[in-house]
């Protein structure tokens, strides 16, 4: 018989096409391998959260996935009060004895994608666009600053579209941000704004111009105009947890993974369109340089404030 004690807490919109697909695939296959049925819920707001945590908890499901940094104060307050449940948060930084936060190196990722676009730039202007200065926006904004000056001397230009968690699904505000930026100069746009990424990778292709995608691969987005995507392997970090839990050997703790753990990573197939085979074979040194902690990248530093641009 089937466990039904699984249950998995999305933000935002499930079917996102970036983020949240990967889990919903990982959890799909996870289904399809082990006896075990998953209730699925999308909340909004992040005070939705804790009810959500709660409704699920006191119906028996206490394996819970919870996707994004949206859960981190619901999972830090209700932790303790359900010691019998386990909690896995994507995104989050919260330590209990039953919980795991998975967190990535996202500027590690940025940097690669940094590179990328400072060498596909003919302007010798590119841009960020965060959807909101979350930490992992921006260490991904953080980590493409430092790439981009690793490659050449190219100028950033960088925004944070709202404070308002719902700029990761406000399409139109992502496109009209892309859009003054492409008017600024910009030839090569980084957008780490969820679904409304899409949108602002549209409007580059569509001036022409060119965009660097995020979380799994976008060349579909935009075939043809899009340099690379800095990847980041969530449906990786779900299996393995899923694993874990399904086999016993789950365990509490603060898990950080990057390139070294196969955790970030840039996409190589199609960049020989945009940069050099020696421009790549640069960005695989540094690639190789990060993995064995020859270069480390930061997650903030006095030079990336350019990144932290308010509205």
């Amino acid at each position: 018989m089937a466990r039904e004690d699984y249950g998995v807490i999305y933000s935002g919109q499930k079917d996102d096409r970036v983020f949240n697909s990967m889990v919903v695939s990982a959890v799909s296959s996870f289904e399809e391998q082990h006896e075990v049925n998953f209730r699925h819920r999308v909340i909004v707001a992040q005070e939705d959260s804790a009810d959500a945590i709660r409704a699920f908890v006191e119906r028996g499901i206490t394996t819970l996935v919870l996707v994004g940094f949206i859960h981190e104060k619901a999972v830090r307050e209700l932790a303790p009060r359900y010691p019998h449940a386990r909690f896995t948060i994507i995104d989050g930084d919260v330590t209990g004895p039953n919980v795991r936060s998975i967190r990535f190196r996202e500027q590690e990722a940025g940097f690669l994608a940094g590179m990328a676009a400072a060498f596909a730039s003919r302007s010798g202007r590119v841009a960020f666009i965060g959807a909101v200065a979350t930490p992992p926006v921006r260490r991904f904004g953080c980590g493409f600053v430092q790439g981009v000056r690793e490659a050449r001397p190219v100028t950033v230009m960088a925004r944070y579209m709202t404070t308002d968690l719902d700029g990761f699904r406000d399409r139109r505000l992502a496109r009209s941000v892309a859009e003054d930026m492409l008017a600024d100069g910009a030839d090569v746009l980084f957008p780490a704004a969820g679904l409304a990424s899409r949108d602002a990778l549209l409007a580059a292709a569509q001036a022409g111009k060119f965009g660097i995608g995020v979380d799994s691969d976008q060349e579909e987005v935009a075939p043809g105009h899009i340099v690379t995507t800095a990847v980041k392997r969530i449906d990786v970090a779900v299996t393995a947890a899923l694993q874990d839990l399904y086999g016993g050997t789950w365990k509490a703790g603060n898990f950080e993974i990057g390139v070294t753990e196969g955790g970030v990573d840039w996409v190589r197939p199609g960049a020989d369109r945009f940069i050099t085979p020696a421009q790549i074979s640069a960005i695989e040194t540094a690639k190789s340089r990060i993995s064995t902690g020859r270069l480390t990248i930061l997650a903030q530093e006095p030079a990336c404030k350019q990144v932290g641009v308010t509205p």
